[in-house]
C-alpha cells in the first residue's frame, strides 16, 4: 500500500477542519492515551491507504486496483503471500513491506522524537503533507 491516504481532510478550514483532525487523531489513538504510538500510526496509515486502493469497497484489493493506485505487480505479489490475488486489510497490516513504508511518515510526524505522536504533531504532519501534494 502506498501513502496515498495521508492527506485526509484536505479542504477543511477553521473549526470544521480542527474537528475533523481531532476525529482522525482519535481514530489513530486506539489506546485512548492521548498520543499515537508507532504501531497505532502505522495501522492508521495502512487503513487509510487500503480504503483508497479498495475502490469498490469489497474488503480486499486486487492486483488491478493496486496497480491502478500506483503500485507495481511485483510488490503486490510480495504482499499477497497467499497467492490468491486479493489483499485484505489484515494482510496489508501484517506485511513487513507495507509496514516498512510507514517508517518514514512516522519519523516525520514524531518531530519531538518521543516515540509517539501528539495531537499537535499529528496536525502539523497532516497539514505539511497536504502542502506537499498540492
Amino acid at each position: 500500500m502506498a501513502l496515498a491516504g495521508l492527506g485526509g481532510c484536505a479542504h477543511r478550514d477553521g473549526a470544521a477542519g480542527d474537528e475533523a483532525l481531532l476525529k482522525r487523531f482519535k481514530q489513530a489513538d486506539v489506546s485512548g492515551d492521548g498520543k499515537v504510538s508507532r504501531d497505532e500510526f502505522t495501522d492508521f496509515l495502512i487503513t487509510e491507504s487500503f480504503e483508497l486502493y479498495d475502490k469498490n469497497g469489497n474488503g480486499y484489493v486486487t492486483l488491478e486496483e493496486y496497480v491502478a493506485g500506483g503500485g507495481t505487480e511485483e510488490t503486490f505479489r510480495k504482499i499477497d503471500r497467499s497467492g490468491h490475488g486479493k489483499v485484505t486489510l489484515a494482510d496489508a497490516k501484517a506485511s513487513p513491506i507495507v509496514r516498512n513504508q510507514m517508517v518514514k511518515p512516522f519519523d516525520e510526524a514524531d518531530t519531538e522524537r518521543t516515540g509517539y505522536v501528539t495531537f499537535g504533531e499529528f496536525v502539523a504532519f497532516r497539514k505539511n503533507f497536504r502542502s506537499a501534494v498540492r
